[in-house]
Parts: C-alpha cells; sequence; structure tokens
C-alpha cells in the first residue's frame, strides 16, 4: 500500500502541471489573431486649411487698417504698397466680388496712409481716382475734406473754394469748414469766407474758436470802419481761449487796438499776455510802440531797450536799440543815447563784415545743417514772430473716428482709447527756437537770418516741391529700413526656434544616452535571469524525470510480485484474491501509463508554464527594443546633424531676399541724398537772399546810428554852450530831432491785423 500511494501522489502533482500548464500559456500569451483591432479608423490630426486668398487680402487690409489707427503710418504703408503691387484677388471682376475688402479699400487706406506721412503729391494721385470710383460715396466725407485742405497747402486757394462749393451738407465738418473760408479769405471773398466760419462754430470744437477768431479779421478786411466792432469780437474770442491761441487772439486785438489809436488799451492786452509764451516777442514790441505813441516816452525808452537785450536774435533788434536811443535823445539824455548809438554801429560793422568775409562757407554748412535737421520749413512760415502760422496733426482730416465712420464692419475693441485730434497749435517764435536750437552746425550763421521773413523769390514755392520730395524720399527710406528689419527679425526669430529645437534635441538625446545605461542595465539583468531559468528548467525536468523513473520501477516491481504471488499460491487463490491481484495489475500497469504520459508531455509542459514561456517573450522584445532604441538614437543624432547645419546655413546666408532689401534700401538713401541736395541748395540760394538784404539793413541801421551818433554829438555840443544856470533842454531836442534819428520814422507797429488771415 506505501507503494501504491507514493506512486499516486506523484501521479497527481504531474497530472495537475499537465492540466494548468497550458491554461496559463493560453491566457498570458495571446496571438496575434486574438488582439483586438480598432473598429474604426482614427482621423488625422493634422489638418490642412483651404488656401482662401479673398480672406488673405482682406486680413492683410484689416491688419493695415489696425496699424493707422494705432498711429504706425509706416508699418500700413509698407502692407498696402506690397498688396497694391502683388498679383492678387483683385485681379478680376469676379474675384474682387468675393474679397471681404476691395481694391478701393485698399486705395483708400493708402492715401491715408500717404496722408498721415505728409506725402502730398502721392496722396493727391490715389485719393482722386478713389473719390470717382464706385465707393467714392463711402470715403467722400474724409477724402473731400483731405483734398481740400491739401489745395490749401499748395496754395491752390480758387480750387479749395471750389472744391469747398461741391462739398454736401452732411461733408463739411468743421475742418473742412475751416480751410474753405481761410481759401476764401486769401482770395478776397470775404462774404464766403464769414459763411463758411460760422459752420465751423457750428461745427464745435477744436476749430470753432479759430473760427470765431478768423471771422472777426474777415468782417474787418470787409469793412475797415469796424475795427471797434472787431476789437469786442476778438476780446470776446480771447475771453473763451486758451492756451497760445489765446495769447495769439490777446497780441492781434492789441495790434488793432495800436492801429485804433487806442494806446492804452493795446497796452493793457499786451500786458494779459504771459511773458513765458511764444508770442511774447512781438506783443514786448507791440507795447513798446503803443507806449511810444502814447507819449509815454521813458517807458517806451525802457521797453525797446529790454526788447533789444532779451531777443538778440530777432531782425527787430537794432530796430529796438535805436528807438531806445531816440528815447534817450528825446530826454536829453545825449550822453546816454550816443554810447547806444555808437554801440549800435559798431554791432552793426561786425555783422557786416561776418557776413561778407566768410558768407559762403557758413551758409552752406548751414543750409546742410537745416535740411538734415529737416528744419527748412522755418525759412519759408509766415510771418514766424506774430505766430500767423498754424500747425495740424498729421491725421488732421482723418482723424480716428473718421476712418471708424467709413469703415463699418470694423469696431475697436471694447475699452480700447480712441486718439482724439487736438486742436490747432500756433507756430510761435517758442517752437521755432526749439527747432533751431536741436539742429547742430549752426554756429557760424547770424541767427537773426533764420527769423527774417522769406526773400522776395521763387524760393518759397521751389520749397514746396522739394520739400514734397524729400518726404517722400525719407517715406521711401524709411520703407525700405522697415522691410529690411521686418526680414532680419523674422531671420532672428526663425534662428532662435531653430537654436531652440537644436537645445532640445541635445537635451533629448542626453536623456536617450541615460535610457540607454538603464536599457543595457535591464538586458543584463534579463541574460543572467534567463540563464538561471534555464538551469531551473534542466533541474526540473531532472526531478520529474527521476519520479517518472522511480513510478516505473515502482509498476514493474508491482507487476512482478503480482506474478510470483500467482505462481506461488496458483490453484490456491479463491475467486477474491484473483480479483485482488487482476485490480493490482491493472493498477499498477495505469501508473506506468500515466509516467510513459507524463514523460511525454513534460517538454511541453515545461515549454508552456508562465515564467519560462514569458522568458522567450521577454528576450524578443528586449532584442525588439534594443534595436527600436538604436534606430531611435540613430535619426537623433542625424536629426541633431541637420539641424545644426541649417543653423549654420541660415547664420551663413542670412535671411532670403535680405540682399535685395539691402540693395532696395541702398537706392532709396541715394535718392533721397539727390533730393536733399537739391533742398540744400534752395536753402542755400534763400539764406543768401537773406545774407544780402540783412547786409543793406545792417548798413542801413548803421547809416542811422552814425546820424543819431551826430546827433547826439550835435545835441551836446549845444548842451555845453547853453546859458548858464538854466535848465532849458537845448532847441530841437525834442520832436524834432527825434524823428531825425528815428531809424525808420513814424511808422505803425509790426504785424498789423490785416495779415493775420495769411494762416497755413
Amino acid at each position: 500500500m506505501w507503494m501504491i500511494g507514493r506512486a499516486a501522489f506523484v501521479a497527481a502533482f504531474v497530472a495537475a502541471l499537465v492540466t494548468a500548464a497550458p491554461l496559463a500559456a493560453q491566457v498570458t500569451q495571446p496571438t496575434d489573431s486574438a488582439r483586438p483591432r480598432d473598429s474604426v479608423q482614427r482621423r488625422d490630426s493634422i489638418v490642412m486649411p483651404v488656401a482662401d486668398q479673398a480672406r488673405g487680402i482682406d486680413s492683410e487690409i484689416r491688419v493695415a487698417l489696425y496699424d493707422l489707427l494705432g498711429e504706425r503710418a509706416i508699418p500700413a504703408l509698407s502692407r498696402l504698397q506690397w498688396l497694391n503691387s502683388s498679383p492678387s484677388v483683385f485681379s478680376t471682376p469676379a474675384a474682387q466680388q468675393q474679397a471681404y475688402r476691395g481694391r478701393e479699400d485698399l486705395l483708400f487706406l493708402l492715401a491715408q496712409s500717404y496722408y498721415r506721412l505728409g506725402m502730398t503729391d502721392a496722396f493727391r494721385a490715389t485719393a482722386e481716382p478713389v473719390v470717382r470710383g464706385p465707393s467714392g460715396a463711402r470715403y467722400a466725407s474724409v477724402l473731400h475734406a483731405q483734398l481740400l485742405l491739401d489745395a490749401y497747402r499748395r496754395g491752390e486757394y480758387a480750387r479749395a473754394v471750389e472744391m469747398a462749393k461741391a462739398l454736401g451738407a452732411t461733408e463739411t465738418r468743421g475742418l473742412a469748414a475751416l480751410v474753405s473760408g481761410l481759401a476764401a479769405y486769401q482770395t478776397g471773398a470775404f462774404a464766403e469766407s464769414r459763411a463758411s466760419f460760422a459752420m465751423a462754430q457750428q461745427a464745435g470744437p477744436p476749430y470753432a474758436g479759430y473760427a470765431q477768431y478768423m471771422d472777426a479779421l474777415a468782417q474787418l478786411r470787409a469793412d475797415t470802419s469796424q475795427k471797434t466792432a472787431a476789437l469786442a469780437a476778438l476780446q470776446t474770442v480771447a475771453g473763451g481761449a486758451s492756451g497760445e491761441f489765446r495769447e495769439q487772439v490777446r497780441l492781434t486785438a492789441a495790434q488793432l487796438a495800436y492801429e485804433s489809436g487806442r494806446y492804452d488799451e493795446a497796452v493793457s492786452l499786451v500786458d494779459a499776455i504771459s511773458p513765458t509764451s511764444g508770442l511774447a516777442a512781438q506783443a514786448h514790441l507791440t507795447k513798446a510802440w503803443a507806449l511810444f505813441k502814447g507819449n509815454k516816452i521813458a517807458e517806451a525808452g525802457n521797453a525797446f531797450a529790454e526788447f533789444g537785450t532779451r531777443y538778440p536774435d530777432l531782425p527787430e533788434r537794432d530796430e529796438a536799440r535805436l528807438m531806445s536811443a531816440q528815447v534817450a535823445l528825446q530826454l536829453n539824455r545825449t550822453a546816454e543815447a550816443a554810447r547806444i548809438f555808437a554801440a549800435v554801429a559798431d554791432s552793426a560793422n561786425a555783422e557786416v563784415t561776418v557776413l561778407q568775409s566768410d558768407a559762403r562757407g557758413a551758409l552752406t554748412e548751414s543750409a546742410r545743417a537745416i535740411v538734415a535737421a529737416r528744419a527748412a520749413g522755418i525759412l519759408f512760415i509766415t510771418d514766424p514772430a506774430n505766430g500767423k502760422t498754424i500747425a495740424l496733426q498729421d491725421a488732421a482730416g482723418g482723424d480716428v473716428a473718421a476712418l471708424l465712420r467709413v469703415v463699418a464692419d470694423t469696431v475697436m475693441t471694447t475699452g480700447a482709447t480712441v486718439p482724439q485730434l487736438s486742436s490747432l497749435q500756433i507756430v510761435t517764435l517758442t517752437d521755432l527756437m526749439a527747432r533751431v536750437n536741436a539742429a547742430s552746425g549752426l554756429s557760424g550763421l547770424p541767427r537773426r537770418i533764420l527769423f527774417t521773413r522769406a526773400s522776395a523769390s521763387s524760393n518759397r514755392g521751389e520749397y514746396m516741391q522739394r520739400a514734397q520730395a524729400l518726404y517722400s524720399a525719407d517715406v521711401a527710406v524709411a520703407v525700405a529700413r522697415y522691410r529690411l528689419q521686418e526680414r532680419l527679425d523674422q531671420q532672428a526669430a526663425h534662428l532662435a526656434m531653430l537654436q531652440a529645437t537644436q537645445a532640445r534635441i541635445e537635451a533629448e538625446n542626453a536623456s536617450l544616452a541615460t535610457l540607454a545605461t538603464q536599457l543595457q542595465a535591464a538586458q543584463d539583468s534579463l541574460a543572467r535571469l534567463a540563464l538561471r531559468l534555464d538551469a531551473r528548467g534542466t533541474e526540473i525536468r531532472q526531478f520529474f524525470g527521476a519520479q517518472i523513473e522511480a513510478t516505473r520501477l515502482l509498476s514493474a516491481e508491482n507487476t512482478a510480485l503480482i506474478d510470483s504471488v500467482r505462481r506461488r499460491m496458483g490453484p490456491g487463490l479463491g475467486a477474491m484474491e484473483n480479483e485482488l491481484l487482476s485490480i493490482e495489475a491493472q493498477t499498477s500497469a495505469t501508473y506506468r501509463r500515466i509516467a510513459d504520459e507524463i514523460d511525454a508531455g513534460l517538454n511541453g509542459a515545461l515549454a508552456r508554464h508562465p515564467t519560462l514561456a514569458l522568458r522567450d517573450s521577454v528576450r524578443v522584445r528586449a532584442d525588439r527594443m534594443r534595436t527600436l532604441f538604436a534606430e531611435t538614437q540613430g535619426l537623433g543624432n542625424s536629426t541633431r546633424d541637420l539641424m545644426a547645419a541649417e543653423v549654420a546655413r541660415t547664420q551663413r546666408e542670412g535671411p532670403a531676399g535680405a540682399n535685395e532689401m539691402r540693395a532696395a534700401l541702398s537706392a532709396a538713401e541715394s535718392q533721397r541724398a539727390s533730393v536733399e541736395s537739391q533742398l540744400i541748395a534752395l536753402v542755400e540760394r534763400e539764406l543768401n537772399a537773406r545774407n544780402g538784404a540783412m547786409i543793406a539793413a545792417l548798413r542801413h541801421d548803421t547809416e542811422a546810428a552814425d546820424f543819431g551818433s551826430a546827433s547826439a554829438l550835435f545835441f551836446q555840443a549845444l548842451e555845453a554852450g547853453g546859458s548858464p544856470g538854466t535848465n532849458e533842454p537845448p532847441r530841437g531836442t525834442s520832436g524834432g530831432a527825434g524823428s531825425a534819428a528815428s531809424p525808420r520814422g513814424e511808422q505803425t507797429a509790426p504785424g498789423a491785423p490785416t495779415n493775420s488771415g495769411s494762416n497755413r
């Protein structure tokens, strides 16, 4: 029984192994056919948009519009010029109808860019076809006012008046009404000018106050007997004005009071002008003349002397100094008068010497410096000391609000700040001084030349043309430089992206190297584990082989014992004993058969065991991972090399098209240099004309000073020969002597209000 029980234990253990192993192998090793498949094909995550040129053009135009709204005129002009010169959806009428923004929208914004940059020729050439085009009515409210202002700036007053008449009631805004009124004023149509000024007043700020001021002057020009009414109107305007405009109105009122013989009122109006105002110089001179005419001789002398000291760069300096000497002579201060007359003669002779000795070189260098500082316009401003020139913003007539009205489907972002057009700026002596002080290279030029009136020549008209050419050349250079810088910035951004990608690839390659070390360690560990598993598999086979062989031996021994019992007992065996022996024989045969079956299936059972089976699977996957990892490292290294080559090429070759853009910039700079040289020649010619006029004026002042000195010496001689003990002045030291010594005799205050309409 012991033998049978041991054999039964081994047989049961092996049977469990044989039945369980295939089940485990089936669960842990699914075949490829048993793996789940995606029932639906995955969608590609990369979406390729369909090219829509109409949308692209519309987007470009809108970007240019927002550049204009943000006061970025150069980027807007660069984009619009590129769109206008490039093949686009505007090539066919059918395509144009599909575009969200049409060619006329493009041309309108292009005209606005030219207008903001002061390129009046290009503006007019672009704007006029738009006004005549199908969308002319849409943009008329802006373009008509701008073309009107352009005509006035060019001095085309008759054309400006005609354009003003063509404006509809809804198109007439404050600026257009003001400009049309100024144009009519320049042509002498005072009734029409007053009607336009009234419309400008109705339009409200920022032009209503100036329109009211000009209306008073137009009333005076139409009827010179209305001085009292005009003066009252000016005082009303001054009460509601502020800043330099208020000072301008007060100065004009003071000059009008002076012309009317109301000298005390003129002095009172001048005293209300701030001494720090840009119009303080002309106000000071007006006050001095009003005091003189009002027979306040001593105060007038002090005012003239103070003017000559405070404003040495103005052309009226010698006039004021001569008048202060004249006053001293009339007050019997003959020694003081003689000293002042002599000082004026000496300074005038010294200036003449300077102007004659090195005038050519100094004027040439000064002309270059003035043009380089883009300050040549100060030479052609009408009556700068009187503040009779007004300045508008470059966007005047095309402000943000106007653009938003005509571009109906474009709105500003909620909360965005919309720039508002400021009020008129009065160009004063302070503004001109600031421009002159900012220009370098003027040390050899007497600054009084810059503040005299323009010469009686065609220089002013030619300046408008050449200055416009220079503005256009400056803009062309700015656009070329902007495009080149934009391309360089694009290349810098591209290079930075490449370098960042290169650094990331290097970091990923470094992490792959670390992972490779870890993978190699894992593979070495798997190799050692595989060896141990092989050893354990051999041990298991040996163990089960020994058990199988022992089972066979026990089965053979049982069979032999049964046969021996049968032989020995023979006929003595009963039926029951024979049956028991038969059962034992069958059992022994069964164990032997089981041992044979186990022996036959042992290798397969061990091969299907999860541990031993997964060993081979892990080995295959490890080999595959090693191959894939090597390929990944190879791709990483090749990508790194390609990226390094691309970075080197980008650094070596630079951005595409940059050489052409550099050539375009060089050509634009050459063109600007040519145009600049022509303007320098014009400015030099103007300075030469003023130089000659100043020499003549200085000589006249020298003659007047010499005559005054002689008069002073004459009266000093009379005083020396007068009756002793009397305090009466010698005859001829007042009135007649003053008139004889006056450099320009009886004269009116400079800058009479009748010229106040010559504003540009």
